[in-house]
């Protein structure tokens, strides 16, 4: 299942697919938007058995399922004592009007009771039966009877849209394994939806997946790393400096920070934060010959930059070259991922707040400095810097892996250190990236690859020989 372009970027661009279609196993693409023209190479699409829709089914909800749902994430995450569920909880209730932040406190109320009683397992199935009851899966059945797959993969195990594909393979008894995606989606999501085997990509997010959900075998979760992580080690995937200025539209010889955006959900204020970053560069002796590349968010609404883009010393770098739908999805390309890597390869320090980027600079030993002006008063206040302290973000700031700037002083201050001392936190980033990633060798398309498919023997077994697939396994 392909339903964001994460999944592309993991399974098609990694050469997950490749792998799997190298070793024998017919494989069948569900994208939520089928590839039409330009959108993916065709030589990629050879690879796979077959290319089909990801079925949106029909249905609606109600209140009485929104607010099931809202029960038992609070119940969950406080059951779990998941600091990032309080973090988000004030900042979105702050923009909400007194009914529904109301609302929002009785769910919590309610919600630290569940948890914590003999009744939490119970009820945390109502939402599951709610769905089941006010939503058509029968398309989704026949599709999965018609593929008749020996597992079913599920790329993006937060995704709204391979839900009811979870509900309709188990229903028909299919086994199905999960790729946790993102290092936040354990402790930031609430309860995921139940899989046959999850892959991670650390120990840490193992010891994480087997204490929150107790009825999962520690033999079903295994440790593969990311293959979002395998571009930072091929280096046809580093550019040279001359190219990636070039890319950039920087002209040769320049020296430029990298600033990676955070989602505009969190940081509405961001543009106003880097125009300010921008102007205090330019003041500053040590860092005013430096240009400020600003990597997009790729499920950013990119227009909210247009005035960033007139500042004389900020370039504006988008995620993809083809702009997200309204849904946030695009396809995207193998030199879209290429350009990030080299982009904060060839970048003198990275900034960002509370961002994933920080791992992408510490994979590839470059300086990183966030920013969390909780306690700067000239600056704006509509971001969350408290972000900092949330369970998937805390051990990083813990680890030393990155210095945080608390206010625009430190930020010169730091930049200016790790201009002069790149390598100062050099091991500290080491480390932070071996416990929170995993093994980053460039070879987690390979483990995945490899997990997926043991995973399809097991399932081949159960119904009958497939003896391509078997001679390649054994």
């Amino acid at each position: 299942m392909l339903p964001m372009v994460w999944s592309v970027r993991n399974v098609i661009h990694a050469g997950v697919l490749q792998r799997l279609a190298d070793a024998g196993a017919a494989v069948h693409l569900l994208f939520r938007r089928q590839p039409a023209g330009n959108d993916l190479p065709a030589e990629v699409l050879s690879a796979a058995a077959g290319v089909h829709p990801l079925i949106a089914v029909q249905g609606r909800s109600g209140h009485g399922k929104s607010l099931a749902d809202g029960l038992v994430k609070s119940a969950f995450c406080q059951r779990h004592a998941r600091a990032s569920y309080s973090i988000y909880q004030r900042w979105f209730s702050s923009r909400q009007g007194p009914l529904l932040r109301a609302r929002t406190s009785l769910i919590d109320a309610v919600g630290s009771r569940l948890g914590t009683g003999p009744a939490f397992r119970r009820f945390s199935a109502l939402p599951e039966r709610m769905y089941r009851r006010s939503h058509q899966l029968e398309p989704v059945r026949t599709q999965l009877r018609q593929l008749a797959p020996d597992l079913l993969w599920s790329t993006v195990s937060v995704a709204a849209a391979e839900y009811p594909y979870a509900l309709a393979a188990e229903e028909l008894g299919l086994p199905t394994i999960s790729s946790i995606l993102s290092f936040d989606n354990l402790t930031s999501r609430g309860l995921l939806p139940s899989f046959g085997q999850y892959l991670v990509w650390s120990d840490r997010m193992r010891v994480d997946l087997l204490r929150m959900y107790p009825a999962v075998s520690p033999e079903s979760v295994e440790v593969t790393g990311t293959p979002q992580f395998d571009f930072h080690r091929r280096p046809e995937s580093r550019w040279p400096r001359t190219r990636t200025l070039e890319a950039l539209g920087l002209p040769a010889g320049s020296r430029y920070l990298a600033y990676a955006v955070s989602h505009q959900s969190l940081t509405p204020g961001e543009p106003r934060l880097v125009a300010q970053l921008a102007t205090r560069m330019a003041a500053s002796p040590a860092l005013s010959s430096h240009r400020l590349v600003v990597r997009m968010h790729p499920l950013d609404d990119w227009t909210r930059w247009e005035p960033v883009r007139r500042l004389p010393s900020v370039v504006l770098s988008p995620a993809w070259d083809v702009p997200p739908d309204r849904e946030g999805w695009a396809f995207g390309s193998v030199a879209d991922q290429e350009r990030l890597v080299s982009t904060f390869a060839h970048a003198d320090v990275c900034l960002n707040i509370a961002s994933t980027a920080t791992l992408d600079a510490a994979i590839l030993d470059r300086p990183v400095v966030g920013i969390d002006f909780r306690a700067e008063p000239d600056c704006p206040r509509d971001i969350l810097y408290e972000e900092y302290d949330a369970d998937h973000y805390r051990p990083l700031v813990e680890a030393g892996g990155l210095r945080v700037a608390h206010g625009w002083d430190e930020v010169e201050s730091l930049l200016v250190s790790a201009l002069q001392a790149p390598g100062r936190d050099a091991a500290s980033r080491r480390e932070m990236v071996a416990r929170e990633c995993g093994a980053v060798d460039g070879h987690a398309a390979d483990r995945v690859a490899a997990a997926v498919l043991r995973a399809a023997r097991h399932g081949a077994a159960r119904k009958a020989p497939v003896p391509q697939l078997e001679a390649v396994i054994a």
